[in-house]
């Protein structure tokens, strides 16, 4: 039988479950304080798949949407911004929260505390917080801002 000295045991980042907030603007947070992505086209790409809700996109879907086009040099972009994701979430442990594989993106919903999943379950907390803004930040988003819109005149 083998005794592991301190030296030998390996000490793993504990893994952060993030704090999404989609009423009003969207905000990511990790431990209380809200993520610092280098662009905020990294961001606004978490935005989305968010709001996908853990369905897949590909690249063309995400040049579409971020740029409104899809070209090689906006593929060269993205790439760059899936990085730039890449590396934010490892910094606070929540590197399970984005989901890639060859070309597929997406993110982990068990991996996140957010407002709109919540409301999508009717919990009553977050149905109440809802105050008709979803991602205001994002023209993107208004698609989803009216199915919430009909979503609570149902309820």
């Amino acid at each position: 039988m083998r005794i592991l000295a301190c030296d030998d045991a390996v000490a793993e980042k504990p893994t952060a479950r993030l704090l999404v907030q989609c009423f009003g603007n969207f905000e990511v947070y990790a431990d209380g304080k809200p993520l610092r992505f280098e662009f905020s086209r990294s961001k606004e790409l978490f935005a989305y798949l968010v709001d996908r809700r853990g369905a897949a996109v590909n690249t063309g879907e995400l040049c579409s949407v971020l740029w409104d086009e899809d070209s090689a040099s906006r593929k060269v972009q993205l790439r760059k911004h899936i990085a730039d994701l890449s590396h934010t979430l490892q910094d606070v442990g929540a590197e399970n929260a984005f989901v890639k594989a060859r070309n597929s993106f997406a993110v982990a919903r068990s991996e996140v505390d957010c407002d709109y999943y919540r409301f999508l379950n009717a919990e009553v907390a977050a149905v109440n917080t809802y105050h008709g803004e979803f991602m205001a930040q994002y023209s993107w988003a208004e698609m989803t801002l009216g199915s919430l819109e009909r979503k609570q005149d149902r309820t």
